[in-house]
This record gives C-alpha cells, structure tokens and sequence, in this order.
C-alpha cells in the first residue's frame, strides 16, 4: 500500500470527509481491524484485505471517511463481541502470552 492511499480519500463509494468522533466506522464495519500509522498521522479501517475507513489526525486537519455499507448490510450480532473477546483471552492463555 502506497502512502496516498492512506492519506488521500478513494473515490466513488466512500462517504465525504467528515469532523469528529469516528464512532461511525466501527459501528458500520464492526468486523474491521484498526491500524494506526503515526509517522503519516492516519488511522486506518480493513475488513479483510480491504480498506473501509481512513481518519486523519495530529498536524492534519481532522476528518475522517468510511466506505459505503453494502446493500445488504447486517448490524453486528448481538452477543458477538463478547464471544469474541472471550475467544481471544483463551487464546492468549492456551499460548502462554
């Protein structure tokens, strides 16, 4: 991935720039992982391989965009966080981290 992918909103599909809080994104796209890239001052959303938000943030003016839910959007299932993180803390005790 090249730095202007991350600091340069994707074309069509992708919401406009917006101000505040990004509460939005991981509402949306509650299955995506977020990465941080300070030397660029950007956060970014992937669900799967791919990228499904991008807030910028530090010396840039902060705003934030996501791409567009698909048609068939589901909201997250009720119960799915917690399994998941109950998932990940017997992971880290089997692995002994």
């Amino acid at each position: 991935m090249n730095d202007s992918e991350l600091t340069q909103r994707p074309s069509k599909g992708w919401t406009p720039w917006r101000d505040g809080p990004v509460t939005e994104i991981t509402r949306v796209w509650w299955q995506a992982k977020e990465l941080h890239f300070p030397k660029l001052n950007v956060t970014v959303w992937f669900d799967g391989s791919d990228l499904v938000g991008i807030e910028h943030w530090g010396y840039r003016e902060h705003k934030w965009t996501m791409k567009k839910p698909p048609a068939n959007w589901e909201p997250m299932p009720a119960g799915y966080r917690e399994a998941a993180e109950r998932a990940w803390q017997e992971w880290q005790v089997a692995s002994g981290a």
